[in-house]
């Protein structure tokens, strides 16, 4: 009986060893880790500091698995059971336990963590939860509970990489970078496939920053680059029609900008050729004339190959081919980076705020790149088939011909650039696009401004209660920023205000209300001077002021008077549905309140509408046009109603949305 009991055992740790071996091989990609290790190391946290509070919580999960677990020889040894106990040094549970302690105590303490890595251990641990019938249960603090819990920790941790990693800053970086590869590899691709500038044999690399040091001196985009060596070296072909297409790529300002960075902002060169005030080279479309029309007539000069001699229609490719990567470089050297600047210095939110710049821009960078991929592989088919195959086949080529270096750097710059399916420099690109899209669509905008207006209104109302006083003291709140929290709470016209002031404004605490008779202190946005000055002047009423007003001011039928406060004003049409305009009229915004007049008035009110609650629906169809369904009194009885208004501009229903925004409405 014993020995079955023991063979049983065996077969089913065998079991557990296999099936978790063949988890790890799926999910972990690091050899040191793929070994299942039969050594049991110690319980404790054996950690410092941490960084991501979810690695450390599951590894603390683990280690107090690994003390609870034992198993008692004689249950009917009463004090003396504690002392019989096993290690399980050699058990599948402990081996997968260490694997996990092992990885989490490497990763809990990194400020970056690679998403990749957190989703295999998820993968990983969602893959052992599959096979409870391996790992039956003894103790109430089993492996299965415990990797239960693991599993959870590492799906928290993974959604906050996801926040942290799939920024749009990021995702600007990469589209930077990638594109970078691309256009090097295209100007590669194009210089050496379709010409016989075999000079190029010469040069140790075909990097753009490199080409730059070959450059002549005439019109050079960076002169203290200049490699006199490779200059001599490259002089006759850039001296052909074809090598002057693409040194005019290579001297572009956007060409310049996109790959010199900072340095490039400070060259008087490249500011010169901005301001049209350098009139020593030619630009690229005077240039890509010329050539069409050298092109139509002798081919003596061009430098390109026999093939594309004989045969218009793929040199016809190579020259919108040229044409096409000279736009791509424009909307990456002079567009799209001032969208990374944003993004870099305003986070998603700036980037969202210009979506209606940036989308545009993206599609016409993925027709460009679309449209450049179709022609290439058009023509790398055709110079493939008159010089590769043929050579292969023992055929005769025709002359001139490129040389079997500028084939073979030929088609490893195109392979890596087009022709790798979505591992490819434009496979690449195109997603990245695509999520860049998608990471910038205004529909994320609600959840942004839901979470920055949060967080203002609750450091207003913290620096201003009691209980920040009793911890901090009576502060000189003159020491904060300038309008550190009233400006960033403030409506549109008070932050433009704030903003274009010629003097400093800052944030002081102010006790002046009184409330039951008791003296209530709060934070004011006031003018900062340089004398003593007994009473600050008071820039605008904080918004817990205006809410507090508008929330006891309200009743079903308000009763409110329209002119108790001023308010934002605005002429708009009101829109019948699928017909157009209907008549004009005007809205009022007070706070707490919403007045929508009579048709062709701005004094007759039509409808009042509590603010927040009264709001049901509020959407902008275009940067104009606003939609909205609200809840009026009429005669003691709330009833629905729907709006369509058309503002004068964008503006104004940018500022009308900004305040309904700033005074709840979500």
């Amino acid at each position: 009986m014993a020995s079955a009991l023991a063979l049983c055992k065996s077969q089913l740790a065998s079991q557990q060893k296999d099936s978790l071996q063949v988890i790890v091989n799926k999910h972990v990609q690091d050899p040191a880790l793929r070994e299942l290790s039969s050594s049991q190391t110690s319980t404790e946290r054996g950690l410092q500091r941490w960084e991501q509070a979810h690695l450390v919580s599951a590894l603390d999960v683990i280690n107090e698995y690994q003390r609870s677990r034992r198993a008692r020889v004689f249950k009917s040894l009463g004090d003396l059971g504690p002392s019989w106990r096993r290690s399980y040094k050699n058990d599948p549970r402990t081996r997968m336990c260490e694997l996990l302690k092992s990885w989490l105590r490497a990763n809990a303490g990194c400020s970056a963590l690679a998403e990749e890595e957190v989703r295999n251990m998820c993968g990983l641990c969602r893959d052992i939860l599959s096979h409870p019938q391996l790992f039956p249960a003894r103790n109430p603090q089993s492996f299965m509970k415990s990797m239960a819990d693991v599993y959870d920790h590492l799906q928290w941790q993974l959604q906050e990489v996801l926040e942290k990693d799939r920024s749009c800053a990021d995702l600007a970086q990469r589209l930077l970078s990638i594109s970078r590869n691309l256009v090097t590899d295209t100007i590669a691709y194009l210089l050496l496939a379709p010409t016989d500038l075999k000079e190029t044999d010469g040069l140790p690399s075909l990097e753009i920053v490199k080409l730059w040091q070959s450059l002549p001196n005439e019109g050079h985009p960076m002169p203290h680059r200049k490699d006199p060596a490779l200059q001599k070296l490259m002089q006759e072909a850039w001296d052909m029609g074809s090598g002057s297409l693409i040194a005019a790529l290579l001297r572009a300002p956007w060409c310049v900008r996109l790959f010199a960075g900072a340095e490039a902002e400070s060259t008087t060169r490249l500011e010169a050729l901005e301001n049209g005030e350098d009139h020593s080279s030619a630009s690229l479309e005077s240039i890509l004339k010329e050539v069409r029309k050298q092109f139509r007539g002798s081919l003596k000069g061009s430098g390109l190959v026999g093939a594309l001699r004989a045969d218009s229609v793929q040199r016809e490719n190579w020259l919108s081919a040229v044409s096409i990567a000279s736009d791509i470089m424009y909307l990456l050297g002079e567009v799209l980076v001032q969208f990374h600047r944003i993004s870099d210095g305003l986070g998603d939110y700036g980037m969202i705020r210009v979506s209606a710049w940036l989308h545009p821009v993206l599609d016409a960078l993925v027709e460009k790149v679309t449209s450049l991929r179709t022609r290439l592989e058009q023509l790398n088919g055709a110079l493939d088939a008159a010089y590769v195959l043929a050579r292969a086949r023992g055929q005769k080529v025709q002359k001139p011909a490129p040389s079997e270096k500028m084939c073979f750097r030929a088609r490893e710059a195109i392979q890596r650039a087009f022709l790798s399916g979505k591992s490819s420099h434009a496979g690449q690109m195109l997603q990245i696009a695509d999520e860049l899209r998608a990471r910038s669509a205004p529909e994320r905008l609600p959840h942004l401004q839901r979470g920055l207006g949060d967080a203002c209104a609750s450091l207003g109302r913290v620096l201003g209660s009691a209980e920040f006083r009793r911890h901090v003291g009576e502060v000189d709140m003159r020491q904060l920023d300038v309008g550190s929290v009233e400006s960033l709470q403030a409506t549109p016209r008070e932050r433009r205000q704030l903003a274009i002031a010629p003097e400093p404004y800052m944030v002081k605490a102010v006790t002046d209300r009184a409330q039951d008779g008791v003296q209530q202190r709060s934070l004011e946005v006031v003018k900062a001077v340089t004398e003593p000055q007994e009473d600050a002047v008071t820039i605008t009423p904080s918004r817990s002021e205006r809410s507090e007003r508008s929330l006891h001011s309200w009743s079903c039928c308000p009763t409110t008077p329209r002119v108790s406060e001023p308010g934002l004003s605005f002429e708009v049409s009101r829109l019948r549905v699928g017909s157009g305009r209907r008549d004009q009229r005007g809205l009022e915004l007070s706070p707490g309140q919403l007045w929508i007049f009579g048709k062709g008035s701005s004094t007759k009110v039509k409808s009042a509408v509590r603010i927040p609650d009264g709001l049901d629906r509020v959407m902008l169809r275009s940067d104009k046009v606003l939609e909205m369904s609200v809840r009026v009194c009429k005669e003691e009885v709330m009833q629905q109603k729907e709006y369509i208004f058309e503002f004068a501009s964008p503006e104004e229903a940018d500022v009308f949305c900004e305040e309904l925004w700033n005074q709840g409405v979500r």
